[in-house]
């Protein structure tokens, strides 16, 4: 009997090891909860994690003390990635070789870029995160370009045809009026003929600004009929020279200030090589020198090389607050939308997983608040 009972327990125990290894192979093949809802790979599609693009732009993307990225879009692509279980690596490389990276393939993504429709069909953008304008920096105004502008002012044919009539009125009422007081020797305009014409060119000059001293008065009744005449055609004539030269003044600040492309013409205008702007630019036929960097521009002003830089209101105003630029002024370019987005590979299988979750961080009330701790207000 115990012979028997051997053969049987034998059997029992096969069976259980035998149902034991093969649960745990169904386990084993068995797909990933979180799989199943995401469907989500995590890399490239080839086993290897995604290449991010990445290249100097502040605050968008740059570098900390430690030599680590950081930045606006680089703190939104890494909160997307740990959201989604997303491995990838980061590829310095030129903002124009981004361009072509993602057109060829050689690598996935690059977490700020700006839409653009010329690029539409080289790779593929996700809904846009932050809203720019195009914006143009150039050199403050010294003294000596001040005066310069003044006095170019000042030689305006206008003016001077102005200035002319002035003098001309002044030296005839002078001459009228020292004939009109010729009988009166020991009045206001008495003495020898030199000292009479003085006299009375001073008093045409006082009269016509409407100085008002009150130092000289005509005696003779036709000199106060000529002095009321003078009063009459000086204060037109002011007014005609005050106009002229605020006119002259206006259009000289005018000429200065910056409201849109057509006005760049008159600058020797620098921007970021591969960039929307140096496309828009190029679109206008205006020649411009193209930088890697934009702290770069720095140098092509102090050289003479330019004297204007064309970028984005956001990352001028970031470089302009943290004076990586110099002593600018700032303009803005109304007529120039700018929208920052990722920028993905065509074909990327992430692409509609990374939109989702993007939308769901930055259509959330506080999205512009934690923008701005990148980019300083946002006056847009």
């Amino acid at each position: 009997m115990l012979k028997n009972s051997l053969p049987m327990s034998r059997k029992v125990l096969c069976l259980i090891l035998g149902t034991v290894l093969l649960g745990g192979i169904i386990q084993a093949a068995a797909p990933n909860k979180d799989d199943l809802q995401s469907g989500i790979p995590s890399t490239n599609g080839h086993g290897a994690p995604l290449k991010v693009a990445v290249y100097e732009a502040p605050p968008f993307i740059f570098k900390d003390k430690n030599g680590s990225w950081t930045g606006l879009s680089i703190q939104l692509w890494e909160e997307i990635a740990a959201c989604l279980g997303l491995t990838y690596t980061y590829v310095q490389m030129p903002l124009d070789e981004v361009v072509k990276g993602l057109t060829s393939g050689s690598c996935d993504l690059c977490p700020s870029l700006v839409l653009s429709i010329h690029r539409a069909g080289e790779f593929e953008f996700t809904e846009p995160y932050l809203y720019s304008h195009g914006a143009v920096v150039t050199l403050h105004k010294s003294l000596i370009k001040t005066i310069s502008s003044f006095r170019g002012v000042l030689l305006n044919r206008k003016v001077l045809i102005i200035g002319m009539a002035m003098i001309f009125g002044m030296i005839l009422f002078s001459l009228l009026l020292t004939f009109a007081e010729r009988k009166h020797p020991k009045g206001h305009f008495s003495g020898s003929l030199v000292q009479r014409l003085g006299s009375s060119l001073w008093f045409s000059a006082v009269t016509m600004t409407t100085v008002g001293y009150g130092d000289k008065t005509p005696l003779s009744p036709i000199g106060r009929l000529i002095t009321f005449f003078w009063m009459l055609a000086g204060v037109l004539i002011i007014a005609l020279f005050t106009g002229a030269v605020a006119s002259d003044i206006t259009r000289a600040e005018m000429r200065g200030n910056i409201t849109s492309f057509s006005d760049l013409t008159r600058f020797h205008v620098g921007c970021i090589e591969g960039s929307r702007m140096d496309s828009l630019l190029a679109t206008m036929g205006i020649p411009a020198a193209r930088y890697e960097l934009p702290e770069d521009a720095k140098k092509g002003f102090q050289s003479g090389r330019i004297n204007a830089f064309a970028g984005d209101m956001v990352s001028l105003e970031y470089l302009m607050n943290q004076r990586k630029l110099g002593d600018l002024e700032i303009f803005t370019l109304p007529d120039s939308a700018l929208f920052y987005a990722f920028g993905v590979r065509n074909g990327l299988p992430q692409l509609s997983a990374i939109n989702r979750e993007l939308l769901d961080i930055t259509l959330l009330p506080n999205w512009r608040s934690r923008a701005e701790q990148w980019t300083g207000p946002l006056n847009l």
